[in-house]
């Protein structure tokens, strides 16, 4: 379960990449920006910017900081993880604050670092754009789950597990480019929060809050129907840093760390059945009789 450790790297993660995403979009956009004088095209401009975020998210979650906390980085990211059994509500919780809190912290060093240039593209806000409210929706529910249905099947197998932050990080990359004209490109609740509050940027921020998370709650639900469960939470796991995930499949039965038992209720967990014979490499759907039960 989540400890201070976890979270406050969880916290510094976030802030760290707000800091370098806003600071990408002032590079790319903000007036005066060297860049923009040198590379007029939009479209080449809008692609760096990419680039640059998905590198950086890529760094953060390979670093120590990403090693230690798992490197979530995403209120959607979480809440796919404990729906599938692998955290605690209180530790998702903690998680998500954090996440949010560092996304704040983040967009004030951006604002402070860069001034008036991050005043001019409001802090790094996603607002709807082309197709307006709705289609902004569709677009980042869309996106949210692509992006967590790659990271899950990633996660979920040893030998590609090392290479989910390169990929995940790609195919952002590919959707600022191609979606960025039509929602922000988002996909991540505390990624919008951030900016909209030290910017001051309302318009439209509920698509921000809920598209992510639907998209990631569908991913998680149906990797769980297919598979059961998954493996580990960690998007990289390091035998060199402690897994404080529930029942991590990389870490060895006796360091696992078990749901705490109930003792007051009756209540069923919602682990699916079969997680504690879950193991790397190894095929772990249930029949439909055993969905039914």
């Amino acid at each position: 379960m989540a400890g201070w450790r976890e979270v406050t790297a969880e916290f510094a993660g976030m802030a760290l990449l707000l800091l370098l995403v806003v600071s990408a979009i002032v590079a790319g956009f903000a007036p005066g920006s060297p860049l923009v004088d040198t590379v007029p095209n939009e479209d080449l401009r809008r692609l760096l910017t990419g680039v640059l975020t998905a590198t950086a998210a890529a760094g953060i979650i390979y670093s120590p900081l990403g090693r230690i906390s798992g490197g979530h980085l995403n209120p959607a990211v979480t809440t796919a993880f404990w729906v599938l059994g692998k955290m605690t509500s209180g530790s998702a919780l903690k998680y998500s604050a954090a996440q949010v809190a560092g996304a704040i912290t983040g967009a004030l060093a951006a604002l402070q670092v860069w001034d008036g240039a991050a005043a001019s593209v409001r802090v790094g806000a996603t607002v709807p754009r082309l197709g307006g409210a709705a289609t902004a929706l569709v677009a980042e529910a869309v996106m949210t789950f692509l992006l967590l249905t790659l990271i899950l099947t990633f996660v979920d197998r040893p030998r590609l597990m090392p290479y989910t932050a390169a990929a995940a990080s790609s195919l952002v990359a590919v959707l600022v480019f191609t979606e960025a004209p039509v929602s922000g490109t988002s996909l991540n609740p505390a990624r919008s929060i951030g900016p909209a509050l030290v910017g001051a940027t309302w318009t439209g921020l509920w698509v921000y809050l809920v598209a992510p998370t639907l998209g990631a709650l569908t991913a998680a639900l149906l990797h769980r129907r297919l598979w059961g469960t998954v493996a580990c939470a960690k998007l990289m796991h390091d035998q060199a840093y402690p897994c404080h995930f529930l029942n991590c499949a990389y870490t060895s039965p006796d360091d696992r760390i078990q749901r705490p038992v109930r003792t007051r209720s009756a209540a069923p967990s919602p682990i699916p059945r079969g997680i504690g014979r879950w193991r790397p490499g190894a095929r772990h759907h249930r029949s439909r009789r055993e969905h039914r039960r």
